[in-house]
């Protein structure tokens, strides 16, 4: 086979494996307020001394971040869409994902490939600690090895913003395969 074959050929299955993966990006910001509890992943920290401003959810950034990713790269929306505001409150965010993976992932037969998450908050040194549980969360949530979860936390050097504890985000990219098998 000479070079222009196997050229050909490796352009005809990038193209074909290209239209069964998709790769997402998606953000969730809330702003703090004092006397709220901080919930990302689906973990608590008690300690902390504000809270996002939700009144019908926990306001785990982290949750909202990767809902909103998979509904990106399925094409089906964002959190609005999924889980609609219906007066209930006290919802726990992290379940977003078994539901997500019950009705969107596991009907369309897709495969997770990878999460990958990025949460941006003066206090990461805290959150620091809990990074082991909360990829453990988002991977049961979705049905996945917790090797297809990573999990970071920065303190955005030098944003005032964050540094003042104003708010907390998630950065979140999701990889997803259609299943050619």
């Amino acid at each position: 086979m000479n070079e222009k074959d196997k050229k050909e050929i490796i352009q005809e299955v990038i193209l074909t494996l290209s239209k069964k993966h998709r790769i997402s990006w998606a953000s969730d910001f809330h702003a703090f307020e004092k006397g709220r509890q901080l919930t990302l992943a689906g973990v608590t920290f008690d300690n902390f001394p504000k809270g996002p401003n939700t009144k019908r959810t926990d306001g785990d950034v982290v949750a909202h971040a990767i809902v909103m990713a998979l509904g990106s790269a399925t094409k089906t929306g964002d959190i609005d869409d999924w889980f609609p505001d219906e007066g209930e409150t006290g919802i726990k965010s992290i379940e977003y994902l078994t539901s997500m993976r019950k009705r969107l992932i596991e009907p369309k037969n897709l495969i997770i490939g990878q999460v990958d998450v990025t949460i941006i908050c003066g206090e990461y040194p805290r959150m620091k600690k809990k990074v082991p549980l909360m990829e453990q969360n988002i991977a049961q949530g979705l049905g996945i090895n917790l090797e297809q979860v990573h999990l970071k936390v920065s303190s955005m050097d030098g944003n005032d913003e964050f540094a003042r504890l104003e708010g907390i985000e998630a950065r979140v990219i999701v990889s997803l395969w259609e299943d050619f098998m």
